[in-house]
C-alpha cells in the first residue's frame, strides 16, 4: 500500500470515528472509545487520557493496556509533573522515540504498572482556547516508533475527542440538573412526612444513591452533648452495626466534615490520612464524597457517598450535587425534629410555643419604603396563625398571612409543617403569586388531616407602586389611602388550600402608592363577639376601626385595632387566634 493510500485510510478512520464519537453522549462510554481509537489508529500497545480537573490538576481514570483491556485506576498529576503534565502546561504536544531517555519522563508510572514505556506521543485536548486534558499512545506495535504522520493523525483525533468530552460534560451537567430538581422536589413532598427519623433517613440514602448513581453511603446524625455522630441509615453496612459505630467529631472522615462543616472529595482514600484502613467496616471503593447537614448555622450530622456503580471516581460535580442535596436535606431532617417534637410532646406545650416562635419572624425587612404593624395572639400558647415578609430582590417584598383551621398544638404541628413547606420553596416560586399559592396546595394536599389552611401572598414592588397577589380562601386584605381615608376590601378570591388537588390560583395586579396602608388579618379578630354573643365586632365595624387609626403609625395602628375589638365587644379574651400585618407605604 503506498503511503497516499495509507494516509486516505487513516483519514477514512478519523472521519468514522467522529461520527461515533459525536454520537456517544455518555462520558463513562465515551473515554474508553477515545483511547481505543487512538491505540488502534496509531497502531500503539496503549493508550490513556487525562482530564484538567477545575482545581488545576490533571487526572486519569481509565487507561488501555497491552491486550486492549480497560484498566480503571484513578491517577493524579500535577501541571508540569512527567510528560503528561509538561504537555497541559505547555500547551504543546510531544513525541519521544525513547522515553526515559527525556528527563520530563516521570517513570513511576511504569514501576506501577509493570508496563515498559519505549515511545509516545502525547497531545493537548482543546475546546477552543481551552485545554481540557492530554491524549497519549504509547509504543508503537512491531518494535516501531511513531513518526510525524501519527502526531499529525492523532492532533486530529484529538480535535473530535476534545469537542465530544466537551459535549459529554454539558450533557452530563444538564443531566445532574434534572435529576437534582426531581430529587429536591421528592423532598419537597417530605416536609409534611409522619415517618419516623430512621425510616425518613433510610428513604432518602437510597434516593440519594439512586441520584448519583452509587451503592453505598452513609447518613449521620450528630449528638451534639456528646459531640459524637450516630448512624441514622447506611448502606454497606450492617443495620445491626449500627449502634455501634460512634464517630467523634473531627476523627475520621466523617468526624473531618463535621468539624470543619466543609464538603469533601476523596479521589483515592488510600492516600488520604483520614481514612482508617483498620476499621472493621470499610469502604467498597476508593473514591468519597461527603458534605455536613447544616441548617441555619446549625450542625445537624454528615452525609458521605462511596463506591460510585461505574467504577469511576467522584468529580466535582457530584460534589457540587450533593452539597445541593445536603442543603435541601438538613431542612427536610430539621422539620422532621421539630414535628417529632411537637408530636411527642404533645402536652408540653410551652416546647411547642418555642418552636412557633422560631418559625414567626424575629424582624421583618428594612427599609425606608415600608412601615410595619404587628399583633399576634395565640388562643393558647401555640396557634395555627402565622406571617411573614421577605426581601425578595432590590425592590420586591414578598408578604403571607396564613391560617390553619382549628387551633392549639394541633394547628401549630400544621402550621410549622406548612410553613417548612414555604421556606424550602425555589426563589422563583416566590416570585409568582399564583404559581406559590398552586405548589403549595399540591404539596399540601391530603398532608393535613382533615384539616385545611387559608393563605394570602402578594409581592410588593416598591419601584413600580404595585402589589402582586393571590388569594386561597383567606379574608382579602383593606387598602386605605391614609390622607382621603378612603377604604375597600381587594376583590381577590381563592379556594381553600390542602382539600382539592389540582387548583389554579388567579393573580391580580392593584395599585399600590406612598401614603397607603394594607391591612392583612385573620378571622379571629373579625369574628371576635361577647360573652353572650349579642355582639360581633365584624367586618363593617373593623373596617371603620381601621379608616380612625390612619392618623397613627402602622403598630400602633395595629394595637389600635386589637384593643377596639376588645372594647367594642366587653370581651378581652378571644376564641381562636388573632393575627394583624400592617404594611404602610412611605
Amino acid at each position: 500500500m503506498s503511503n497516499a493510500e495509507h494516509k486516505t485510510g487513516k483519514f477514512r478512520s478519523l472521519l468514522h470515528i467522529s461520527a461515533i464519537l459525536n454520537a456517544s453522549l455518555d462520558i463513562h462510554q465515551l473515554l474508553p472509545l477515545i483511547m481505543l481509537y487512538s491505540k488502534d489508529l496509531l497502531e500503539a500497545e496503549a493508550s490513556s487520557l487525562f482530564l484538567l480537573d477545575s482545581d488545576d490538576f490533571l487526572y486519569c481514570e481509565v487507561a488501555l493496556g497491552e491486550k486492549g483491556e480497560i484498566i480503571q485506576q484513578y491517577a493524579r498529576l500535577e501541571l508540569g509533573e512527567g510528560i503528561v503534565g509538561t504537555v497541559a502546561q505547555e500547551k504543546k504536544p510531544i513525541a519521544l522515540e525513547d522515553a526515559y531517555q527525556d528527563p520530563r519522563f516521570n517513570p513511576e508510572m511504569d514501576k506501577r504498572s509493570g508496563f515498559r514505556t519505549k515511545s509516545l506521543i502525547c497531545v493537548p485536548l482543546f475546546v477552543e482556547d481551552k485545554i481540557i486534558g492530554t491524549l497519549e499512545v504509547i509504543n508503537k506495535t512491531g518494535g516501531r516508533v511513531f513518526d510525524d504522520f501519527d502526531l499529525e493523525y492523532l492532533l486530529a483525533l484529538s480535535e473530535v475527542a476534545a469537542i465530544a468530552i466537551q459535549n459529554a460534560s454539558i450533557k452530563d451537567s444538564l443531566d445532574k440538573r434534572i435529576l437534582e430538581l426531581s430529587l429536591l422536589y421528592e423532598f419537597e413532598k417530605l416536609t409534611v412526612s409522619e415517618k419516623s427519623l430512621r425510616e425518613l433517613g433510610t428513604w432518602i440514602l437510597e434516593r440519594v444513591l439512586d441520584y448519583l448513581g452509587a451503592t453505598s453511603g452513609t447518613i449521620y446524625l450528630l449528638d451534639n452533648e456528646a459531640q459524637i455522630l450516630n448512624i441514622l441509615s447506611a448502606k454497606g453496612i450492617p443495620e445491626e452495626a449500627y449502634d455501634k459505630i460512634k464517630v467523634p467529631v473531627g476523627t475520621g472522615i466523617a468526624g473531618w466534615v463535621a468539624k470543619e462543616r466543609q464538603d469533601l472529595l476523596i479521589h483515592n482514600l488510600d492516600a488520604d490520612p483520614r481514612y482508617n484502613k483498620l476499621s472493621h467496616y470499610k469502604f467498597e471503593a476508593n473514591s468519597l464524597i461527603s458534605s455536613p447537614l447544616v441548617y441555619h448555622e446549625e450542625l445537624l450530622g454528615v452525609i458521605s457517598i462511596n463506591n460510585k456503580k461505574s467504577g469511576y471516581a467522584f468529580n466535582h460535580s457530584d460534589l457540587i450535587l450533593l452539597s445541593t442535596i445536603a442543603g435541601r436535606l438538613s431542612s427536610t431532617i430539621k422539620n422532621a425534629q421539630l414535628f417529632h417534637q411537637v408530636v411527642d410532646s404533645g402536652k408540653e406545650l410551652d416546647r411547642a410555643k418555642n418552636i412557633m416562635t422560631k418559625i414567626m419572624p424575629s424582624a421583618l425587612p428594612m427599609t425606608p419604603k415600608l412601615e410595619y404593624g404587628i399583633a399576634h395572639i395565640p388562643l393558647e400558647k401555640v396557634g395555627g396563625d402565622y406571617y411573614d415578609v421577605t426581601q425578595i430582590t432590590d425592590t420586591k417584598y414578598s408578604i403571607l398571612i396564613a391560617d390553619i383551621s382549628g387551633h392549639g398544638l394541633s394547628a401549630a404541628v400544621l402550621a410549622a409543617m406548612s410553613h417548612m413547606v414555604i421556606k424550602n420553596f425555589e426563589p422563583e416560586l416566590k416570585l409568582d403569586p399564583s404559581q406559590f399559592l398552586t405548589t403549595l396546595n399540591h404539596m399540601l394536599y391530603g398532608k393535613l388531616a382533615g384539616n385545611f389552611l387559608t393563605a394570602f401572598y402578594g409581592i410588593i414592588d416598591i419601584k413600580e407602586n404595585t402589589l402582586l397577589c393571590s388569594n386561597a380562601g383567606h379574608h382579602p386584605p383593606y387598602l386605605l389611602h391614609k390622607q382621603t381615608k378612603d377604604i375597600h376590601q381587594l376583590p381577590i378570591k381563592g379556594k381553600l388550600l390542602g382539600l382539592i388537588p389540582d387548583l389554579f390560583y388567579e393573580e391580580k395586579t392593584f395599585s399600590f402608592s406612598e401614603g397607603e396602608r394594607l391591612v392583612l388579618f385573620t378571622d379571629g379578630l373579625t369574628e371576635h363577639a361577647s360573652r353572650d354573643k349579642s355582639i360581633k365586632y365584624d367586618e363593617i365595624q373593623f373596617s371603620k376601626e381601621i379608616v380612625n387609626s390612619a392618623g397613627q403609625n402602622a403598630e400602633q395602628s395595629a394595637l389600635h385595632l386589637v384593643e377596639a375589638a376588645r372594647n367594642f365587644t366587653k370581651a378581652d379574651t378571644f376564641d381562636d387566634d388573632i393575627t394583624l400585618l400592617l404594611v404602610d407605604r412611605k
